[in-house]
């Protein structure tokens, strides 16, 4: 097995040593939020994470999105909630604007900083409406 957040350290320091790299962005994405937070304490510039969600729930979010304000990264907001993934443009919409409350409200993230992923092309989901929606989308339109 990989030690995540060794190769993630060890990665980016290695990018940091390379002066034209260690001046673009850098997106750090992990579904393990230690190797997020391992990414974040080494990064130079301003980071991108990618991503955080509501799905364990609103404190778990608010503390994720807490470290990432504090280390000043950016960050990718997917539309799940403890519902699951947002499967309609209602509940896209309605995830997204309660996630942009709360990190703007609750805790001071700046709008721009802030990157919203839908979850448009949703790929091998297994949901089930996003199989039908694929299909017909993928008809000509006149």
């Amino acid at each position: 097995m990989l030690d995540s957040e060794a190769a993630m350290v060890r990665f980016l320091n290695l990018i940091a040593s390379e002066p034209d790299i260690a001046r673009v962005p850098v997106m750090i994405d992990s579904s393990k939020w230690s190797v997020i937070e391992a990414g974040l304490k080494c990064l130079q510039g301003k980071g991108i994470v990618n991503s955080i969600s509501m799905k364990e729930g609103e404190e778990s979010f608010l503390e994720h999105a807490r470290k990432v304000r504090a280390y000043g990264a950016a960050v990718v907001v997917m539309a799940f909630d403890e519902k699951g993934q947002a499967d309609s443009v209602e509940r896209k919409v309605s995830i997204c604007e309660r996630s942009y409350k709360l990190l703007t409200e609750q805790v001071g993230f700046p709008p721009e900083d802030i990157i919203f992923d839908p979850n448009i092309f949703a790929v091998a989901t297994g949901i089930e409406r996003t199989t039908a929606m694929r299909a017909t989308s993928s008809k000509p339109r006149r």
